[in-house]
């Protein structure tokens, strides 16, 4: 075979991995938003849980409005429990992006960055 020519073998093998990426791709897919936050703190966890809430604003609003689920743990301590024990979240404002089976793709807690949050998005391809 000349070089730099793929033959019908090596289109059948590029097909098969192609068609894994997309596979992986779509298997990774974000399929829920879950922002953890408190709106009843002391002091400094108050202040970053405000900014958090700004942030979260800014960065999921209109078509990735929908994604979003917001629990308060203030005032909804039973719905935001089943994810921070699930996931391990130990920080409040948390932030977590999962699949359509409940896999955690990503998570982060503490101050939250738009940068960074739309960063992740774009892996995801949002």
């Amino acid at each position: 075979m000349a070089k730099g020519k793929i033959g019908v073998a090596g289109i059948v093998v590029l097909a098969i991995l192609g068609s894994a990426v997309l596979a992986n791709a779509a298997a990774t897919q974000v399929s829920q938003v879950v922002y953890i936050t408190l709106t009843k703190a002391c002091g400094c966890t108050l202040v970053i849980c405000q900014a958090g809430d700004t942030v979260v604003g800014n960065v999921f609003n209109g078509a990735r409005r929908s994604l979003l689920k917001r629990l308060d743990y203030s005032t909804d301590k039973e719905a935001a429990r089943v994810y921070i024990k699930k996931y391990g979240v130990t920080q409040a404002p948390a932030l977590l992006f999962l699949d359509a089976q409940g896999n955690l793709l990503w998570m982060k807690a503490g101050e939250l960055s738009e940068p960074e949050i739309t960063a992740q998005l774009s892996k995801f391809g949002m």
